[in-house]
């Protein structure tokens, strides 16, 4: 029998017995060795796959799985299925419109910050909590203006990527010593022109879905600072 099925029927049977942290083990290692023909079986997988990472709070993660999932089988049930659980960004729908513009906002912020940074990474604990909360209450205040209210999804990352949040400090706490001031650094920047592929065009993939749900989806906040986009 194939390893790669036997990974996947053990991953079953830990999901089944509400042991998602096993089957996400197993699931991983059928996915890496399922053929890339077996495109049918290496979608059930990344389906599978998906839903433990759900379970162990990896949303983000588990969004990530379904989209690949449903580039292999972009018209059965899992393809669909996988379409209600992600929203226009392609990132894992939140339980209001508000929520996923919010973290859509967030993500693409954060990008631009971390962007700025040598390491691509935050420098600090305290460093990361002040650049949430100023991203946090930016959105608010663009959430209550009411703009977001008429607007498309694509309309919606147009507006999200060209807008700046001022975030002119960096404090790289661990390279001070007391009698230091802080570095400062200018992290805004000009406006960012139109991407060269359509965000409501279908994505180039063959997937069926828009760009912006498939392989221009947005990484989250949590693949951003693990390094995984």
């Amino acid at each position: 029998m194939k390893t790669w099925f036997n990974n996947y029927r053990r991953g079953l049977r830990l999901l089944s017995e509400h042991n998602p942290a096993g089957a996400i083990g197993e699931f991983r290692m059928a996915v890496d060795v399922c053929p890339a023909t077996q495109r049918r079986e290496l979608a059930h997988i990344l389906y599978f796959f998906g839903l433990a990472l759900e379970r162990t709070g990896c949303s983000s993660l588990a969004a990530k799985s379904w989209i690949s999932a449903r580039r292999l089988e972009r018209k059965g049930s899992i393809g669909r299925t996988c379409d209600r659980w992600i929203n226009d960004y392609g990132m894992r729908r939140r339980p209001s419109v508000e929520a996923d513009d919010y973290y859509a906002f967030r993500s693409i912020q954060v990008s631009h910050y971390l962007g700025k940074r040598g390491s691509g990474r935050f420098g600090s604990r305290a460093e990361h909590d002040v650049v949430y909360e100023l991203i946090t209450d930016a959105f608010g205040r663009l959430w209550k203006s009411g703009m977001l209210a008429s607007m498309k999804a694509s309309e919606k990352l147009e507006l999200f990527r060209r807008a700046r949040v001022d975030l002119p400090f960096l404090y790289v706490e661990d390279a001070l010593d007391s009698f230091e001031e802080p570095v400062q650094v200018d992290f805004r920047r000009a406006s960012i022109g139109r991407a060269a592929v359509s965000p409501d065009s279908g994505c180039q993939c063959g997937s069926g879905a828009p760009h912006r749900k498939c392989c221009g989806r947005l990484a989250s906040c949590f693949e951003l600072e693990a390094g995984s986009h």
